[in-house]
């Protein structure tokens, strides 16, 4: 995964500039020069000063590592399958969340073959499975079937889903997915809980010292993360906690060509009815002379 901090940390200056009608000045960065409480950057817009703290967070341990490694076995996979899929309805295959565990990189391509045969094959019976006319009045579900196998190990479904309301724009598509287990947001907040942890207390350091604290926590993982599920375990940890900074930006960095900031805790007040805040990523051009933050 890139490094995305310094471009975070820019990204953000830029938008309280322009809120604020105000350039920064008296840039620092205490936890390399010890200029300060150790948060990653201090800064000035205006007659304030700004502490502000970013760190990257996963649903669960290892899941950047694991998504990236799906990722190397899949991206073939969904490039040769998406969108030929038999028509009308759209698929899904979900694999378990590391698939390729214990398995060498040079078996990959025999076994993306083995599965990418077992698709197709069990997509054309649910295909025949699949009633030629959806009826609205005995169907007002459309219509949903399930085929499961295992493959060297790795357990598979593959599920056909047909509505009688779709416009058919997304049919024959193929989207991937791995299944986690139901403590999935339970370990999110641990991982959230040890960022607070980790954060806040530096952070607080600064607001004693009359700084507006911001903190920044990125994800980059939509197949099992998103804003909401994030605020929400945010919310819960906040509670009980006398050392919330001013603002809370949760940042979006999946995309390679717009990323978003979401923001759930501004001026000390949590709200889940969250804006998008559109993010261009900052060039490397644009960040010459810009900011830089540490990890």
């Amino acid at each position: 995964m890139a490094d995305n901090e310094q471009a975070l940390c820019e990204a953000l200056i830029r938008l309280f500039e322009e809120d604020l009608g105000a350039e920064r000045s008296d840039v620092t960065y205490p936890e390399t020069d010890h200029s300060g409480p150790p948060v990653e950057m201090r800064l000035r817009l205006g007659a304030a000063r700004f502490a502000i703290e970013h760190t990257l967070i996963e649903p669960f341990p290892l899941a950047i590592q694991t998504g990236k490694w799906f990722q190397e076995l899949t991206a073939e996979i969904e490039a040769v399958l998406n969108g030929s899929m038999p028509a009308p309805g759209t698929y899904q295959l979900v694999f378990p969340i590391h698939p390729t565990e214990g398995k060498p990189r040079r078996t990959h391509a025999a076994l993306r073959e083995h599965i990418m045969q077992w698709v197709r094959s069990a997509g054309a019976e649910l295909h025949a499975e699949c009633p030629a006319r959806l009826d609205r009045d005995h169907q007002p579900h459309g219509y949903r079937g399930v085929r499961t196998t295992e493959i060297d190990g790795i357990p598979l479904s593959l599920s056909l889903v047909v509505h009688w309301s779709e416009k058919g724009h997304r049919d024959g598509a193929l989207f991937l997915a791995r299944s986690v287990g139901d403590d999935v947001q339970d370990q999110r907040r641990i991982r959230i809980r040890t960022a607070l942890n980790k954060k806040l207390p530096k952070l607080a350091a600064c607001r004693a010292d009359g700084d507006v604290t911001v903190l920044v926590l990125e994800y980059a993982d939509t197949a099992l993360t998103n804003q909401v599920l994030v605020a929400q375990a945010l919310e819960a940890e906040l509670v009980d906690r006398d050392d919330c900074p001013v603002h809370i930006f949760l940042a979006d960095t999946t995309g390679d060509e717009m990323w978003y900031f979401f923001q759930p805790v501004a001026d000390q007040v949590f709200s889940i009815d969250m804006d998008y805040i559109d993010v261009v990523p900052p060039t490397t051009e644009t960040l010459e002379g810009g900011v830089r933050c540490s990890t």
